[in-house]
């Protein structure tokens, strides 16, 4: 449990290191990221 907790607060404190320091894109809301996938998946349908 500690042991997940601490990874959890690294990837925490990385994010937010990350996101200071470079230009890192926002990620878009659930709803379009969902229609992002669809229309990929539709796109490359066999």
């Amino acid at each position: 449990m500690v042991r997940g907790i601490f990874s959890f607060l690294i990837g925490i404190y990385a994010g937010i290191y990350l996101s200071q320091n470079y230009d890192v894109p926002r990620v878009d809301d659930p709803t379009a990221l969902y229609q992002k996938i669809k229309d990929f998946a539709d796109k490359h349908k066999k």
